[in-house]
């Protein structure tokens, strides 16, 4: 996983308007916000509808509503969706495009018998389901 597959993944230079080429990029980017946009982008990369990623983000449908695709996101929202960018890059290299989105919503023993779409709402969550991804790769599976 790359920081420039990272920067694709989020629409690459066209939707976001500037070249990411390092991790020093990636957090300017979040400080100064990603375009709306990109929830779309991101959403679209995985094979899923816009509304169902908006679902992990930390901002209400309503206010999103309020925005242009152009228009910057807060840090906040920004750091979730990069956060989750790169768990859906990692998740893909793992598990193939196909198996990963299946995985995402399957029950899954290590998790409780919880989904891992359950945990993708905070950091911490997100952690938690890329730390299992790594398990996987190595073969662990309990």
């Amino acid at each position: 996983m790359t920081i420039i597959a990272i920067a694709n993944r989020l629409g690459g230079n066209e939707i976001l308007g500037r070249v990411i080429r390092s991790e020093a990029d990636l957090m300017q980017l979040i400080e100064q916000g990603v375009p709306k946009a990109t929830i779309r982008y991101l959403a679209d990369s995985l094979g899923i509808e816009p509304k169902e990623l908006v679902e992990y983000l930390p901002v209400t449908p309503r206010n999103l509503q309020r925005y242009q695709d152009s228009d910057r996101l807060s840090d906040i929202v920004s750091d979730h969706i990069v956060a989750l960018a790169e768990l859906f890059e990692h998740g893909e290299d793992a598990l193939g495009k196909a198996y990963f989105r299946d995985w995402l919503h399957g029950s899954i023993l290590s998790l409780g018998n919880r989904r891992p779409v359950e945990f993708l709402k905070t950091h911490k969550g997100i952690g938690i389901v890329d730390r299992e991804l790594g398990r996987i790769e190595h073969g662990i599976f309990a």
